[in-house]
């Protein structure tokens, strides 16, 4: 599921999950990522306060380990978090991924950020560019991020990806694709 929010009991998430990663493991799948995705939209910055982090840090693979269960994250760097401002106004080191970073390390845990972005504006190249450096340097428990929106998106949607002919996006150019080189 994507982006489960207002979960009453995060614990019978947690639980529903488990059945879905069982069957998943179960089938035939035992060595693919499975993505955890925590209550709140799986923000981020809400991924251990809410409880998402505790009560999805007890999902194992049927054999008991934690192998490729990782924690599914999301974070915009607008002013609301809903990735609906063309304006960036924070990188959400210090506020988000310093703390999650800290807590996925004294848990043995993984994240994957598979949803950020910002619009193609001066301050979401700033901001984002330095968001996707901090994960790059913290690569032992941020495993890779994806870029919202890419593919086959309206051309004005305020977060576009897509290209314009040959040309990148300042955002996909500026960081999304450069973050990826170094």
């Amino acid at each position: 599921m994507n982006e489960p929010h207002d979960v009453p009991d995060i614990n019978a998430w947690a639980a529903t999950v488990q059945a879905a990663v069982t069957a998943i493991r179960n089938a035939g799948a035992t060595s693919q990522m499975i993505l955890l995705p925590g209550n709140n939209w799986t923000s981020a910055q809400t991924y251990v306060s809410n409880g998402s982090a505790a009560a999805l840090g007890g999902v194992k693979n049927p054999d008991g380990s934690i192998t490729n269960l990782i924690f599914d994250v999301h974070k915009y760097l607008d002013s609301d978090n809903s990735g609906t401002h063309t304006e960036c106004t924070t990188d959400n080191v210090q506020s988000t991924f310093l703390p999650l970073a800290q807590y996925l390390r004294c848990n043995g845990r993984q994240a994957f950020l598979s949803e950020t972005g910002g619009g193609n504006t001066q301050s979401c190249v700033t901001d984002v560019c330095s968001q996707l450096s901090f994960l790059k340097h913290n690569s032992d428990v941020f495993l890779g991020y994806t870029g919202w929106s890419a593919g086959a998106f309206a051309s004005s949607y305020e977060l576009t990806e897509v290209p314009n002919g040959s040309t990148d996006t300042l955002l996909v150019s500026s960081c999304l694709y450069q973050q990826n080189l170094h």
